[in-house]
């Protein structure tokens, strides 16, 4: 709606300049010549069915034009206009005419009623409200920014537990919907939890705070609050979607700007059972916050380094692409069973890019094989290869024990693996099946099945991002980085390594052995990124041209949060394949992998390998395996 405020704002310039005279002809706005509304006729028809009004306006028009306002705002400079709405209510019409000496100081006056609201909320109230709601820290991006117009996370999306020690994790909120017939909307509680705070940007300056003061965000010590919200229709990339408007100085958990406070109005990104994301917009950055309704039991035994999507689906070593685009593509045949294996009703299911959806069948049986989707492909594997399969399988109901198999076509005996894995309402389940092969023979066609026996009917799966690759290992003779461990390609190691006011400290004791590289982090070590630097400097050339796949695996003694690994042109640092933080658990091995890494600038004809581990505690000690360089194409 803000384009369009806008374009008519313009074009009422437009038309003010057009009516104007030249100065030869005008010399001035003329009281007595305003024009008059006296002899317009104006009329509203409204259709129901649609919820759309057009209203227009006759008479004789010479050296003026209709201005109508819609509700007290400029609407519209044309002679039969209109406006749709998917919400009942009541809009008040204003007609007036403009000339050159202005608009007529009279107005002709209508109004029309929608009867209904043509947006049904039931499925959004069923979701949303009967539930309590906190920030979902397990999740990382669970509060984020970025430019006006995204998702809220393109400039800084939290990290997994970020922001424990600001007061945010231990609110609550709640919704109700409002009994009144007809009504969008209902109540709104907030609980500022144990900590009894909200947390504020430190450029609000809202609930007594003044922009400036403080150089971090701050908590602000506020009361349990009732509140009101109401769902409202709108649009985001010329898509429909779905608002909340909250009431006039409603909190939540976290308030990025004043006016998501003052007028408290979210995009609504995403809503399940169990998932509400928000998103606000000031039109400078959008903010969002992550929310689950799910028990609060807690960071995962593994402090929440659960398996993440770190392949590229795009690479050129993904075989499954041809599937996708079709060339080796097949069919999908499902075998979809009741519980005494008779076969029931095949599933919905659509194919798009590199997305799968399926509905479960009403019927499904509760047992293995039962809801069997198998994509047949002309995809051949060898027996003597080791490839690595992943996708990533979502579903808006838990769906426990979703098989995952991968086999010959031909021989239903010769699968690289038939795993089981359970997947989690509204989060994406990661499967990893990495090192397989083929256990009888060659297999001149594969076949990919998925099996949802169990699931709960009309649950919707999606399954994205799958790849398949030919499984890279140290020792394959594609590893361009073999050369550096057996020092032909190896040049120095120049470490950096700095204290928190950025004052050069002594190296870390290193060594090197193999494939494997150790040091030991210096006593007085900085907590800053950048402040203890690892660079392995080598002969290796890249091409912009080419790209390639990486892997490494590091093992430290001690937790080290945000380790950087980066790749890059050793004559151009700004020249580099990539540069990605990493949290590192203690005693537990991080396995980095990147596939279809390009330089972005230009050719290299020496490549760095630079690891940099400022804030990990003194003494630790580190292993570096594995490295894995190899050109793809």
């Amino acid at each position: 709606m803000n384009k369009l405020f806008k374009y008519i704002g313009c074009a009422l310039v437009s038309a003010l300049a057009v009516a104007a005279c030249s100065p030869e002809e005008f010399e001035g706005a003329n009281q007595n010549g305003l024009p008059t509304v006296e002899d317009k006729q104006l009329s509203v028809e409204t259709d129901q069915e649609t919820n759309t009004a057009v209203f227009t306006v006759k008479g004789d028009f010479k050296g003026c034009y209709p201005v109508w306002y819609l509700d007290g705002k400029v609407y519209s400079l044309l002679f039969t206009s209109s406006f749709h709405s998917m919400e009942e209510g009541t809009h008040a019409l204003e007609l007036r005419i403009m000339n050159r000496n202005g608009q007529s100081q009279a107005a002709l006056s209508e109004s029309f009623t929608f009867n209904e609201t043509k947006v049904d909320y039931t499925p959004y109230f069923n979701r949303l409200c009967g539930k309590t709601w906190r920030v979902d820290y397990a999740e990382a991006g669970h509060l984020g920014c970025g430019e006006s117009g995204s998702d809220g996370s393109t400039w800084w999306s939290a990290a997994v537990n970020d922001k424990a020690d600001w007061g945010v994790y231990d609110d609550r909120i709640s919704f109700t919907h409002s009994d009144a017939d007809g009504v969008a909307g209902g109540a709104y509680s907030y609980d500022p939890g144990e900590g009894g705070t909200v947390y504020v940007n430190k450029d609000c300056s809202i609930l007594g705070q003044t922009p400036g003061v403080s150089s971090e965000d701050v908590m602000v010590a506020v009361s349990p609050q009732n509140s009101t919200f109401t769902l409202v229709p709108g649009t985001y990339k010329d898509e429909e979607c779905l608002y909340i408007q909250f009431a006039a100085h409603t909190l939540l958990p976290y308030i990025p700007y004043d006016d998501s406070y003052n007028n408290p109005y979210f995009r609504v990104e995403a809503l399940t059972n169990t998932r509400l994301t928000l998103v606000c917009d000031n039109g400078a950055i959008a903010w969002r916050i992550v929310f689950t309704s799910r028990e609060d039991t807690g960071l995962p035994d593994d402090g929440g380094d659960e398996a993440t999507m770190d392949w590229n689906y795009d690479a050129s070593s993904n075989l499954w692409k041809a599937v996708d685009e079709g060339t080796a593509f097949v069919g999908v045949t499902p075998f979809f069973a009741n519980n005494d294996w008779g076969q029931i009703a095949n599933p919905e299911w659509t194919h798009e890019g590199d997305v799968w959806n399926i509905v479960m069948p009403e019927g499904l049986g509760s047992q293995q094989w039962q809801g069997q989707f198998p994509i047949a492909t002309t995809l051949t594997a060898g027996k003597a290869k080791k490839y690595n399969v992943y996708c990533i399988i979502e579903a808006d109901n838990d769906a426990s024990g979703v098989t995952v198999k991968l086999t010959d076509a031909v021989d239903d005996n010769n699968f690289f693996f038939a795993n089981r894995c359970d997947v989690t309402a509204d989060k994406p389940c990661i499967f990893k099946a990495e090192s397989v092969s083929l256990p009888v023979g060659d297999a001149g066609a594969l076949s990919l099945f998925f099996d949802f026996g169990g699931t709960p009917e009309g649950t919707r799966v999606k399954i994205s991002k799958i790849y398949i690759e030919e499984a890279i290992s140290y020792d394959g003779e594609n590893n361009l980085w073999k050369t550096v461990d057996e020092g032909s390609d190896f040049i120095d190691i120049v470490p950096f390594f700095a204290n928190n006011d950025w004052g050069q400290i002594d190296n870390p004791k290193w060594a090197h052995s193999g494939n494997v590289w150790e040091l030991e982090i210096p006593e007085g070590t900085g907590t800053q990124q950048w402040q203890a630097q690892f660079p392995i400097q080598t002969r290796l050339t890249a091409a912009m041209v080419d790209s390639y796949s990486f892997s490494c695996t590091l093992v430290a003694d001690n937790d080290i949060a945000g380790v950087t690994i980066k790749l890059t042109d050793a004559a151009n640092d700004n020249n580099f394949f990539f540069a990605n933080r990493h949290d590192i658990a203690a005693d537990k091995p991080f396995v980095y992998k990147v596939s279809g890494a390009k330089l972005p600038i230009g050719d290299s004809s020496a490549l760095s390998l630079i690891f940099d581990f400022g804030g990990a505690p003194s003494g630790t000690k580190i292993k570096i395996s594995n490295v894995i360089f190899i050109k793809e194409n």
